[in-house]
């Protein structure tokens, strides 16, 4: 086949960004974030959690001291009045649980703990906007809050007392076996979360990898194949709908060219037939020249009608044939333009006496073999040979000309292409029509330059599956062999 234009992106994505990579790097740094924002707020909730907790419950402690003072006639507080488990904590946990009321001058009118100064920084005298206080007694942390309020028009204050050893009592069971529990398992749950939305991805991008699958085998011979719209999500599926219809559109106009192509071509073929006649009764002296140009305008069609036929995959009826054979016809047909050459056609004999059969449709080889051998013969210098060569790996047609030109090598199938020093009187679409066959067989067509004239190969697909992947390499040489009568 010949070789791709330097830029094609023919069998390579044109595209770097992968949807599907996307999807799951995005998720995997919004799952990150979202986990280390959890994690963070239960780690920050940990450390800091007692804290305000131990803040929040003096508070209350205040409120309710507060609440249940009892006052006598000179307004001075003598007993408070609280629920039964709190009083005994202040009447039994007198280094752990204390509160103290206070004057504006901070004198101390009534505590729990019988104490007769407040709560204050050593060495320091008590101030009043000093709300909250922390203390080392005998070792052991105190947290003090001190609230202002008035009775009678007085302003009094009632500092309440907590001790962190308290607090262990009342919040700790291995408080820190239960915090590192809890971020072991909020962990855990992001990761399980994680893995949870990424297969979720990979079962939601299944239908676009499939249709990527699909999509990957449409070709000119294919044209028929359609993106299925099965488990296809609903935001997908008016893009599915939209390929498929223009693929409809594509094939009806691609058939409407072949159509068009065969039918031109057997149009033209009825009014070049009577052009000969009327032309072969004419007397003149132009008559050959004209004879000529129709010849090779009936040729052109012919070649036309061939490649139409060639391209249509539908036209193939593949069977069990001996390329052996059919080369053997081709250069049977193509004897007597051999000989008008003075071109000898040499057919290398198979190794083997059994058939060496393949799998192809007998008219297109057929015309493959005739294309390749006629080409030889063009060729070929007077007094050479073409030497012909088929087994059930391949067959390969060797002429004694010239051979390719580096410039002309990527050229050689394209259609209506005419190298410079072509000998014929063709259209250019020999080669190419040798090409759409070996394409539609998935066949290896390939030209080079041999020791002495031009090789063109064809490699078949092997017969059976234990038929040998690399096949030995063809090259045929003189004088072996015989020559055809």
């Amino acid at each position: 086949m010949p070789p791709e234009a330097p830029g094609s992106t023919h069998g390579r994505w044109p595209c770097s960004r992968s949807l599907s990579l996307h999807l799951l790097g995005v998720t995997a740094i919004v799952l990150a974030l979202a986990g280390a924002t959890v994690v963070g707020t239960i780690a920050a909730v940990l450390r800091w959690g007692p804290e305000l907790a131990m803040d929040h419950m003096l508070e209350v402690n205040a409120g309710r001291v507060i609440d249940g003072l009892k006052f006598d006639a000179d307004g001075k507080p003598f007993k408070v009045v609280i629920n039964n488990r709190l009083e005994a904590a202040y009447e039994v946990l007198k280094k752990d649980c204390v509160y103290r009321v206070l004057d504006a001058d901070g004198a101390v009118l009534l505590a729990s703990d019988d104490a007769a100064s407040p709560y204050t920084l050593p060495g320091a005298a008590f101030d009043p906007l000093q709300e909250r206080l922390s203390l080392t007694l005998d070792g052991e942390k105190l947290q003090v809050i001190t609230e202002a309020f008035e009775h009678a028009g007085r302003r009094m204050f009632v500092q309440v007392m907590r001790s962190d050893r308290l607090q262990r009592i009342a919040l700790d069971n291995n408080t820190q076996r239960v915090r590192s529990l809890t971020i072991i398992a909020a962990i855990v749950g992001m990761a399980l979360f994680s893995v949870v939305v990424v297969i979720t991805l990979h079962q939601l991008l299944k239908p676009l990898r499939r249709a990527a699958a699909a999509a990957s085998v449409i070709d000119t011979d294919n044209l028929s194949t359609r993106l299925s719209l099965q488990d296809v999500p609903r935001e997908l599926a008016p893009l599915f709908n939209s390929v498929n219809l223009a693929l409809d559109r594509l094939e009806k106009g691609y058939q409407q060219q072949r159509e068009f192509l065969a039918t031109a071509a057997h149009e033209l073929k009825t009014p070049l037939a009577l052009m000969r006649g009327q032309v072969e009764l004419d007397a003149s002296g132009e008559r050959r020249m004209l004879l000529q140009d129709i010849d090779q305008m009936a040729r052109q069609v012919h070649q036309l009608l061939h490649l139409a036929e060639a391209s249509e995959r539908n036209n193939y009826r593949m069977l069990d044939i001996d390329p052996y054979q059919a080369l053997a016809q081709a250069g049977a047909q193509l004897e007597r333009l051999a000989q008008r050459r003075r071109v000898r056609i040499v057919f290398m004999a198979a190794a083997a006496n059994a058939p060496a059969l393949i799998h192809a449709d007998p008219g297109a080889l057929s015309v493959l073999s005739k294309n390749l051998l006629e080409n030889a013969i063009h060729h070929s210098p007077e007094g050479g040979a073409v030497t012909m060569h088929a087994d059930e790996y391949g067959l390969s047609v060797r002429d004694e000309g010239l051979g390719i030109p580096p410039e002309a090598m990527p050229h050689l199938f394209e259609r209506f292409w005419r190298g410079p020093h072509r000998r014929d009187d063709g259209a250019g679409l020999g080669l190419s029509i040798c090409a759409e066959i070996a394409r539609a067989h998935g066949w290896e067509l390939r030209a080079s330059n041999a020791h002495r004239g031009a090789l063109f190969e064809v490699r078949f697909k092997p017969a059976t599956a234990h038929a040998p992947q690399t096949p030995p390499p063809i090259r045929p040489s003189l004088p072996e062999g015989y020559q055809l009568p």
